[in-house]
C-alpha cells in the first residue's frame, strides 16, 4: 500500500515539475508578446515621450517576469529531483 502511494506521489511531482518548466519558458514569451506594437509613422514629441515611457513599463514587466520564471523554472527543477529521488528509492526496496 505504502509503495503505491510513493509512486503515485513521484509522479505527481513529476508531471508538476514539467508543468512548472513549461510555465517558466512561457511566461517571459506571452509578456514579451502582449508588448508588441507598432510605431506611429509621424510622431510628436509628446507621443515619442510616451512610447519611451511604455517601452521602459515593458521592459519592467519583462524583468518581473523573467524572475518569476527562473522561480518557477527552479521549483520545477526541484519537484523533478525529488520525484527522481524518490522514484529510485521506491524501486529499489530490498526483497521483492
Amino acid at each position: 500500500m505504502c509503495e503505491s502511494v510513493a509512486m503515485s506521489r513521484a509522479r505527481l511531482l513529476t508531471v508538476v515539475g514539467v508543468l512548472l518548466m513549461l510555465t517558466s519558458c512561457l511566461l517571459p514569451c506571452l509578456t514579451a508578446w502582449n508588448d508588441i506594437t507598432l510605431p506611429d509613422q509621424d510622431p510628436t514629441p509628446d507621443v515619442i515621450q510616451q512610447q519611451n515611457a511604455e517601452h521602459l513599463a515593458a521592459e519592467q514587466r519583462f524583468e518581473m517576469a523573467a524572475w518569476i520564471a527562473a522561480a518557477l523554472a527552479i521549483l520545477g527543477l526541484a519537484a523533478l529531483i525529488y520525484a527522481w529521488k524518490h522514484r529510485q528509492r521506491s524501486t529499489n526496496i530490498p526483497g521483492q
